[in-house]
């Protein structure tokens, strides 16, 4: 079975475990207080171009959660899409951590637009709840990408109505792959006060970044990391990850190989007849399909998620990650037309053998 269910089923990068290994036959300082950590401090002021602060974290769930909770004042509203993984995906993990509530919008391709916003001033209304902070995904859970231009319209109203930004960075990389920006410019540049970057998904065995980039604003952190189960003894693992995922640039290589290898299999279905149903801007592909083509995809030896879509439909996704070959491309562009224009009668007769 080649499994394109996600980024997270691949193993982690070689070279970064080849890194990682010399760190491991060592102790170091617990609780982030330690030189590794540090150094990924600083390395990441030099990759984003200011002084900021860094918070390693297990799980991409605990740093979305958390940073929201750091943003978010009593009664706050968290704007975002309606496909985004903290309103569909988190278990309510910012309600729950922040005592928020998640105001979904948008339906267009993953991306929030400016006529998607709702009132962003407080209405002062003791019955309402007030928007307070506006998250954005880079990628987006359908494999789109924002531009910079597309944050600071987004990003521009919202400060100007003192709403602080949160940007759940999964796929930031992937993002930076596609987009050619830099990671200033797709961030704190656009107005983000808060980007959880995902390593996980991308290369590492498991770490997230918080960055905090003004200092001021990560008062207290420590002690939500800390209150939530996440303040660890040895946070300088998930450090020793993150600073070989940047070293050499490993990280925007090991993306940009994931999305070399959507952008082939797009072009081998275009050729084959069937077009992607979003625009592939970074590792993720939507086809629409029925459950029974769906399985007929498993038989063949490809798994894959299928994905109920907001029109009622259901597409399969595929995702491409910083181990898919060419050779794996095109075993499954040699089989999935052939799937994808069968009948939805035949698909469920094949389903069934």
């Amino acid at each position: 079975m080649t499994d394109f269910r996600s980024d997270n089923s691949c193993p982690p990068s070689p070279e970064l475990l080849d890194a990682l290994a010399p760190v491991l036959r060592q102790g170091h300082s617990p609780y982030a207080a330690d030189e590794i950590t540090k150094r990924v401090e600083g390395r990441f002021c030099e990759v984003f171009d200011r002084d900021l602060r860094f918070f390693p974290l297990f799980s991409g769930t605990a740093a979305n959660a958390l940073a929201l909770t750091q943003l978010a004042p009593r009664f706050a509203e968290v704007i975002c899409h309606r496909d985004s993984h903290i309103n569909l995906d988190e278990c309510g993990a910012v309600e729950f951590q922040s005592g928020a509530r998640l105001l979904p919008i948008g339906a267009r391709d993953g991306r929030i637009s400016p006529d998607d916003l709702p009132p962003l001033h407080d209405s002062q209304d003791p019955h309402r709840m007030r928007p307070a902070v506006l998250s954005l995904s880079q990628c987006t859970e359908l494999g789109t990408a924002y531009r910079a231009a597309d944050i600071r319209a987004l990003t521009g109203p919202a400060r100007a109505a003192g709403l602080g930004v949160h940007m759940d960075g999964t796929r930031f990389a992937n993002a930076l792959a596609t987009t050619g920006s830099t990671p200033a410019d797709l961030s704190w540049r656009a107005g983000v006060d808060i980007l959880c970057l995902g390593a996980t998904k991308s290369g590492a065995p498991g770490a997230e970044a918080v960055l905090i980039f003004n200092p001021d604003q990560a008062a207290g952190f420590d002690r939500l990391m800390k209150r939530a189960g996440h303040l660890a003894s040895r946070l300088w693992f998930l450090s020793a990850q993150i600073e070989a995922w940047l070293e050499n640039d490993l990280w925007l290589r090991l993306a940009a190989h994931s999305n070399a290898m959507a952008s082939q299999l797009a072009g081998l279905m275009r050729t084959a007849g069937h077009s992607p149903l979003y625009p592939v801007e970074a590792n993720m592909l939507f086809f629409a399909a029925s459950a029974g083509q769906s399985e007929a995809l498993n038989q063949a030896g490809f798994a894959h998620y299928l994905i109920a879509r907001s029109d009622g439909q259901t597409a399969i996704r595929l995702v491409t990650s910083h181990a898919t070959t060419g050779a794996d491309i095109e075993r499954l562009a040699a089989v999935l037309p052939g799937i994808l224009g069968q009948s939805d009668k035949v698909s469920q007769t094949a389903a069934a053998i």
